[in-house]
This record gives C-alpha cells, sequence and structure tokens, in this order.
C-alpha cells in the first residue's frame, strides 16, 4: 500500500484547532502582510493553509526566471544566458497550472531582468499547451529598451487584461497588435524614452482599438491639442493623467505651447479627471468653448508660462462658473523667473484673486503653487477658513521660491483648526521671525482631522517657541512636512533651481528638522494632560451627581451655604 507520509494533513476540525486560524479570508488578510518566507512555510502546515499561502505568494511576479523555474528547471550558462534544461512538455505544464492560474500581476523590467531570457520566452512560446498562460492576469507591466523586446509581452496577452503598462517607442503597428490581443483595457500607461514620438496617430489607434479604456496615463508633455482631440471620441475615458517622473520620459514642451483643441458635440462624455500642462489663459478659453468637458471633477494645471494674477481670477471665474461639478482643483505655476529686486505687483497672487473659489459649491481639495508668496492678511485667513469650512486639502502655495517681505506668522493656523473640522492636509507659508506662543491658550482648538501639515519653505527661527505652540493644535497621528516640489516637474531643465535660491532654502532645512523631533513628544504630553483633565472632570461631574443623590434623600437644600450635623 502506497505511503500517505508526505501528504499535507488534512485540515483539522474546529474541535481540534483554533477556528480564527481556519478562517479563509483571515487568513489571506495575515499571510498577505508576511514576507515569501514565511509564506512558504505556511503552505506546508495544511491543505487550506498551502492553497492561500501559494495564493499570496504567487498574486504577483516580477522574476520571469523563477516563475518558469517551475515549469521546467532553468541553468545559468553564463553571462546571465537563461535556457531550459530540456523543452517543456506537455506534463511539465499541466503540474505549471497550478501556478500559474494564481498569478494576477506580472512585472518586467530590464533593469532587473537580463535580456538574455528572451531565449526562454521563445521556449515557452513554441511548447505551451494553451494560448493564455497566465489565465487569470489581469495587471501587466512591461518595461524594455526596444519594439523588439516588446514584443515578447505579447506572449501573455489576453481579453481579461485590464491594467497595462508598457515602454512604447513608436509603432503603431505593434500597438493594434497588442489592444487586438487585450481589447478590455481599463487602464493604460505608456513610458515613452524617446522625445521626438509625435502621439497623434498613436492616440488614434488608442481611440479606435480600446473602446472599454477608462484611464489614460503618459508621460507629460503629449496631451498635446491634436491628441486631446482624439481621445475625446472615446466614450468611457474617466482619466486623462501624465506622470513627471523622468524615467518614463517627456515630450517636447513647445508641442504644447499653444492648446486650443476643437471638440465635437458629445466629447468626453465620461471624462471626471483631466491633467493638462497648458498655458491657464488657453485652459480658461477651452473651458469656455461649446462641448468643452465641463462635467469634470478634478483639474490638474501644469504651466511653465509667466502668468498674471488677473489670468488666475479669470481662471478660477471661468471655473466657478462653467464646472459647477468640480471638487478637486490644482493649479501648478512652475515658471522660476523671479525679479529679486521686488515682487511684481501685477504677478503676485493675492486673496481677493481667489474668491472665485467660494462660488464652486463642490470644493473641497484646491492646490496652489506659485514662485512669489501669496499676499494674504490674518483677517482675510479667518475669512477664508470661516467660509470653506468644508475644505478637506489646502495647499496655499507653502513653497514659494521667493520667500521675502512675507509678514504672516503661526497664528494663520489658528482659523483653519476653529472652522475646518474635516480639513484633513493643509500646506501654508509662513515667516517666523520672533514668534511669542500666544498666552491664552485656553482659546486654541486642535485640529479634529488634519493628517498632514506642509511649511514648504517657510522661515522658522525659533523651533522650541512653535513647537509649544505647534503642540496645542497637533493632533498626535498628524505628521509634519517641509522642502520644496519643484525639482520633481518638467524636463532636466525644468527641474534646476537657481544656485543662490536653492542654498537659501536649504538653510532653512535644520530648524524644522529640529522642530519635527520635538514635536511628537511635545503633542503626546498634551494629549495626556487633556486626557487626565477630562478624566479628573468626569470624576468631579460624578462626585457632584452622588452629593445632589445625597443632599435630595436627607432633604437638604442645595441654596443652603452650610449643614451643621
Amino acid at each position: 500500500m502506497a505511503s500517505n507520509n508526505n501528504r499535507l494533513p488534512a485540515t483539522p476540525t474546529p474541535t481540534t484547532a483554533i477556528r480564527l486560524l481556519y478562517i479563509p479570508e483571515l487568513l489571506h488578510l495575515i499571510f498577505g502582510f508576511l514576507s515569501k518566507k514565511c509564506n512558504v512555510s505556511n503552505a506546508r502546515v495544511c491543505k487550506l493553509w498551502s492553497e492561500i499561502a501559494l495564493d499570496v505568494i504567487w498574486r504577483e511576479v516580477d522574476n520571469l526566471v523563477h516563475m518558469f523555474t517551475a515549469l521546467k528547471p532553468i541553468i545559468d550558462l553564463g553571462r546571465m544566458d537563461y535556457a531550459f534544461v530540456a523543452n517543456p512538455d506537455v506534463t511539465d505544464w499541466i503540474r505549471f497550472q497550478k501556478y500559474a492560474r494564481r498569478v494576477r500581476i506580472l512585472c518586467f523590467s530590464q533593469k532587473h531582468d537580463d535580456e538574455h531570457l528572451f531565449q526562454i520566452l521563445d521556449d515557452v512560446a513554441r511548447t505551451r499547451i494553451s494560448l493564455e498562460i497566465l489565465p487569470n492576469l489581469h495587471t501587466l507591466r512591461w518595461i524594455d529598451k526596444s519594439t523588439y523586446d516588446l514584443k515578447h509581452c505579447l506572449l501573455f496577452l489576453h481579453s481579461g487584461i485590464k491594467y497595462f503598462t508598457i515602454s512604447f517607442h513608436g509603432q503603431s503597428i505593434l500597438l493594434a497588435d497588442i489592444f487586438a490581443r487585450a481589447p478590455n483595457l481599463h487602464t493604460l500607461t505608456l513610458h515613452i524614452p524617446n522625445q521626438d514620438i509625435d502621439m497623434t496617430s498613436h492616440a488614434k489607434v488608442i481611440a479606435q482599438n480600446l473602446p472599454h479604456l477608462r484611464k489614460l496615463v503618459l508621460p507629460e508633455f503629449y496631451y498635446t491639442s491634436a491628441v486631446i482631440q482624439e481621445l475625446s471620441l472615446m466614450r468611457n475615458l474617466e482619466v486623462i493623467e501624465f506622470e513627471h517622473e523622468l524615467s518614463v520620459g517627456n515630450g517636447d514642451p513647445m508641442d504644447v505651447d499653444s492648446f486650443n483643441p476643437v471638440l465635437a458635440e458629445g466629447s468626453f462624455p465620461a471624462l471626471w479627471d483631466l491633467s493638462l500642462t497648458a498655458g491657464i489663459d488657453d485652459v480658461e478659453r477651452f473651458f469656455r468653448k461649446e462641448f468643452a468637458p465641463v462635467n469634470i471633477t478634478t483639474l490638474y494645471l501644469n504651466s511653465y508660462k509667466k502668468h498674471t494674477a488677473s489670468e488666475v481670477h479669470s481662471l478660477l471665474l471661468a471655473l466657478s462658473q462653467e464646472c459647477q461639478f468640480l471638487s478637486r482643483l490644482h493649479i501648478i505655476l512652475l515658471d522660476k523667473r523671479l525679479n529679486l529686486s521686488g515682487i511684481p505687483s501685477d504677478e503676485q497672487i493675492s486673496f481677493d484673486t481667489l474668491r472665485p473659489l467660494f462660488l464652486s459649491p463642490h470644493l473641497t481639495w484646491f492646490e496652489l503653487l506659485h514662485k512669489y508668496p501669496l499676499r494674504i492678511t490674518l483677517d482675510e485667513v479667518e475669512e477664508l477658513a470661516s467660509r470653506w469650512p468644508s475644505v478637506e486639502t489646502l495647499e496655499l502655495n507653502s513653497e514659494p521660491l521667493y520667500t521675502r517681505k512675507f509678514s504672516l506668522d503661526f497664528r494663520a493656523l489658528l482659523p483653519f483648526a476653529k472652522h475646518c473640522h474635516k480639513l484633513e492636509h493643509l500646506g501654508i507659508f509662513i515667516n517666523d521671525t520672533g514668534f511669542e506662543v500666544p498666552s491664552a491658550s485656553s482659546i486654541i482648538r486642535p485640529f479634529r482631522a488634519l493628517q498632514t501639515l506642509n511649511f514648504g519653505t517657510s522661515r522658522l527661527e525659533n523651533p522650541v517657541a512653535v513647537a509649544i505652540f505647534l503642540s496645542l493644535l497637533f493632533p498626535p497621528w498628524c505628521t509634519l512636512q517641509y522642502g520644496i516640489t519643484w525639482t520633481s516637474c518638467g524636463t532636466k531643465e525644468h527641474r534646476q533651481l537657481d544656485p543662490y535660491i536653492e542654498a537659501e532654502i536649504s538653510d532653512r532645512v535644520g530648524p524644522w528638522e529640529e522642530m519635527s523631533m520635538l514635536l511628537p513628544f511635545l503633542a503626546e504630553v498634551r494629549r495626556d494632560g487633556r486626557e487626565r483633565m477630562n478624566a479628573l472632570q468626569e470624576e468631579v461631574e460624578e462626585l457632584r451627581t452622588q452629593n445632589r443623590l445625597l443632599m435630595d434623600k436627607a432633604g437638604i437644600r442645595a441654596e443652603d451655604s452650610c449643614v451643621l450635623a
């Protein structure tokens, strides 16, 4: 009789094991936080644990060599040249299906995987017994160096792929072939290392071949007028987004120097999230036009041009009038040319510039970035906070490059803590030149929902005093941020700062680092003090209640000044 010693034990009955350790949903959750090594051990415990552990181990694969070793042993022939020890046969493929059906996400990058493994992929293509090697795969990320290398990703494509990221090298024929194999894509992300590629014809291929596409992500500067016109015909497209990372490539800024798409009736019927790089005057005209996508709820706008405050005001007014459903607005003005002798009055954005924000009924998220500090007073901050209690994220130009002649201090935080109870992220520029903690701490109300507080390029001269003050406002779960994001957008040239400005900003980091170490400790002390005070108040109230009951029982009137036994 054959021995069963090597088989996994059957799942124990509830009477012999802790029930919690045999609830599949709970095990999936726990195993998801464990390392691969731990889950390999878990797979040996029992049949139930084995199935769940294998699902977690094989859910995401980022090494093709390791994956296909489960099909047939692979040897290194030297110089990172891989090959199967023998061609996989039918038996190998049947056994491999046990693992292949569990793969949901496949990632390949030639930065990590050597190009010589393509011989293995050729062997896989010749010997496979099914067109769908990974039948339940829904996400494929394929980053390579050339069109020839890209062709190997066709091996894994099928109609179940929903999320696809590839390096695109400019061949529309190959793009059409990919879309024919994976026609049901929901999200497409293209990395385009070659700046000379004109995306207009490729956008047409995307629009014609991906009827179910909901989200398109390209590098910056590729959403030209012509590309937007082609994409406007897509019935299900919901999100148009771009990436900032240099590693994904970027287009030519001159291609978006002018933005003037011509849209037809019914354009962008499903669009709700739009990201553009364009002049804000062009964007204003775009949304004033007939058939513009006025039903969007999110607008992210980058501009590298010089703009006046009146242009910003006109854009905000146009959006408040045309885009009634707008809930998130990002205006990132990345022109770095400064007048170091003073701030030009027509370029500095003021509180009055931003007043149209109050006309957008659903706006809860606003981000502004500009080279000059916002011209705003404490009274205007009070008005802003009191008129906008529903705001959840407010990035109020926290990192201007020109940091002189600005008087707003840390008292500007108080109105937001008082009025904006839903505020989760606040970014603000402060010029601390001898700040003193307000004496009447009882009027200071802590933030209720704040998760992050960003001071950008703010000046800090007295870290201890400011830390004491912020501990009155700072929730214990909140994180402090400071620094700049100017160097993370655009081309390599756009990411460079003037050495003098960069040095001035760098000098401000030290005090913030000191305060960031003090603040969590002080905030914890404040919280403990508040908890003790609340406990004492509850105890006093309980004693008063007991005293009233005893007085009522004894027939003693509360207004009597004293009682003699």
